[in-house]
């Protein structure tokens, strides 16, 4: 059985490997497309978007809300030495 650790790496290896995967297919099939026709490109140019728009978003709003947590975190606790009451 794995370690917590060990299964966040497998776990950060198949999200790595999809956010890569996804936009190189999508490249290929938009290639195909414009082969095909514009009407055809530009139909798959929106699917393409949702399709490997969504993990990019996703981690996107990931690294926002960390982002976000670290700011507010270090906005409540004063920086002067003070205890909190």
């Amino acid at each position: 059985m794995l370690s917590a650790s060990a299964v966040r790496w497998v776990y950060a290896l198949v999200v790595a490997t999809g956010l890569v995967g996804v936009p190189w297919l999508a490249v290929i099939e938009l290639q195909r497309a414009v082969s095909i026709g514009t009407a055809e490109a530009w139909m798959l140019v929106g699917v393409m978007a949702i399709v490997a728009g969504l993990p990019v978003l996703m981690v996107l709003l990931v690294v926002v809300d960390w982002l976000r947590r670290g700011l507010q975190r270090h906005a409540t606790v004063p920086t002067t030495g003070e205890n909190i009451p």
